[in-house]
């Protein structure tokens, strides 16, 4: 029956890379403020009066400047030399709604000696309605400002100051060569005085400088912290060595002893025995010594192995046959201890590998590894147990050609002991009598040389040993 690989989960952040997580958002968050109180201090120092007015009195020159382009192009000055008609009225109107529409605040018109205001529009008036008539209250301004615009025949600007607003005027002659007919403009600007700007100005700026010193001291500390932590976590890794290799010798130590306790004690029951059994006992002892010996060479080898640098020679690899083999290697044992062996293919792999799409595995330190991932399985199976060898592409990526491989042996055993759990794949690590704790420290070691992971995956009972291998680009 197959049943599909779990997922391997992704290492949560350690302490210290999520506390410097958070200081790096905290500080990216002081320099934002930062930025954005500059912003607003600039904006303070554009609302003063002097720079309202300046902004005002451009923007009155140039729409009296396009008064003047319109008036040129329409001939206003020629149809306003009299008394003017509805059509010059009209003309000189339309003039005015088109230069002063796209300028919010912006009013103006054209005036005459005599009749003085000729032409009036205010087109973007918030009021109701249309207004059309020029503000008696400036028209003094207005008049002054026209009269010297036409003795002067260029752009004259004037203001009105006030405490709660300003008026700008501008004037210029509709036309150069005929001076008499004047366009002029006129802007209110409501003004923020000194009194509240200045206050205003100074509080940013003492918040803007208490950011800024706290963004550089936070820099400061963060550099600081992260080189006490590149020293922290260089002691912790030489205390993980040191501890790794205080349970190493431990192992081994007790895997020696072992071995030799047995050969002593062969050895001097030999010795002590009586001359008719003596020749008996001594050849029994010399076995048992031979055997105690092979299996210290084969646990010098298997350390030998663990401590070399693997050097897998990837290939195209028949899954399919690859699994089947293994498989059969252990059958005999299997049958002997009445555990049922199978496979487990996903669906979408086997059409993968019908496909003709192959794994890059190293097909001998594989065979290596499952053959140790056998064995114990089937070890710690009881008669009647099942001890199942699957494969999958279901992984974590979105898509299905770059998921990658995902191999698992699995029984219904007894499990793993809690408290071998953390220390599973180190070596000496077992719970089998006899056994040396070095199949699954090297089966992790030939994973982790193919840019694999090894995990303990989750099962309701027995163990369940996951591999994951990337799966070749296409």
């Amino acid at each position: 029956m197959y049943v599909p690989a779990h997922h391997f989960q992704e290492p949560a952040l350690s302490p210290q890379k999520s506390i410097q997580r958070d200081l790096v958002i905290l500080w990216l968050t002081i320099s934002a403020v930062a930025l954005v109180l500059a912003w607003l201090l600039l904006l303070l120092t554009r609302q003063g009066t002097d720079q309202q007015v300046s902004r005002a009195r451009d923007a009155a020159g140039v729409s009296c400047s396009a008064l003047q382009a319109g008036a040129a192009r329409m001939g206003l000055a020629g149809l306003m030399a009299d008394t003017p008609s509805a059509q010059a009225r009209s003309a000189a109107q339309a003039v005015l709604d088109l230069a002063l529409r796209d300028r919010p605040g912006m009013e103006g018109g054209f005036w005459r000696e005599g009749p003085g205001v000729v032409a009036y529009a205010f087109p973007t008036y918030d009021g109701s309605g249309i207004k059309r008539d020029a503000p008696s209250a400036e028209m003094e301004r207005i008049t002054s400002t026209a009269q010297r615009a036409r003795d002067g025949a260029g752009l004259v600007t004037d203001l009105r100051p006030g405490l709660r607003e300003a008026v700008v005027f501008a004037a210029c002659p509709a036309q150069a060569d005929a001076p008499a007919l004047v366009a002029w403009t006129l802007m209110r600007v409501p003004l923020i005085s000194a009194d509240v700007v200045n206050p205003l100005i100074l509080a940013v700026s003492l918040l803007l400088g208490m950011v800024l010193v706290s963004g550089l001291w936070l820099g400061r500390m963060l550099r600081r912290w992260q080189r006490q932590s590149a020293q922290m976590e260089q002691q912790l890794l030489s205390a993980e060595r040191l501890a790794t290799l205080g349970r190493l010798s431990a192992g081994l130590a007790h895997e020696i002893r072992n071995p030799l306790g047995t050969m002593r004690m062969k050895a001097e029951n030999a010795l002590a025995a009586p001359a008719p059994l003596r020749e008996a006992r001594s050849q029994g002892a010399l076995e048992a010594v031979l055997a105690q010996t092979a299996r210290l060479e084969d646990l010098v080898s298997s350390l030998l192995a663990l401590t070399q640098p693997f050097r897998v020679q990837p290939e195209p690899v028949d899954l399919q046959q690859l699994l089947d083999e293994r498989l059969q290697a252990h059958a005999e044992l299997a049958q002997a201890r009445g555990v049922q062996l199978a496979t487990a293919v996903s669906a979408g792999l086997a059409r993968d590998l019908q496909d003709g799409r192959r794994p890059l595995l190293d097909p001998v330190q594989m065979a290596r590894a499952l053959d140790n991932l056998l064995l114990n399985a089937l070890a710690h199976t009881a008669a009647g147990g099942r001890v199942e060898l699957g494969a999958d592409r279901s992984g974590t990526t979105v898509s299905h050609r770059n998921s990658p491989l995902q191999l698992w042996v699995a029984d219904d055993g007894t499990g793993i002991a809690p408290e071998l759990r953390d220390t599973l794949f180190e070596p000496f690590t077992t719970a089998r009598p006899g056994g040396t704790g070095l199949g699954l420290a090297l089966v992790r070691e030939i994973v982790l040389a193919h840019g694999g992971r090894i995990a303990l995956g989750k099962t309701t009972q027995g163990t369940r040993i996951e591999m994951e291998f990337p799966w070749p680009a296409s």
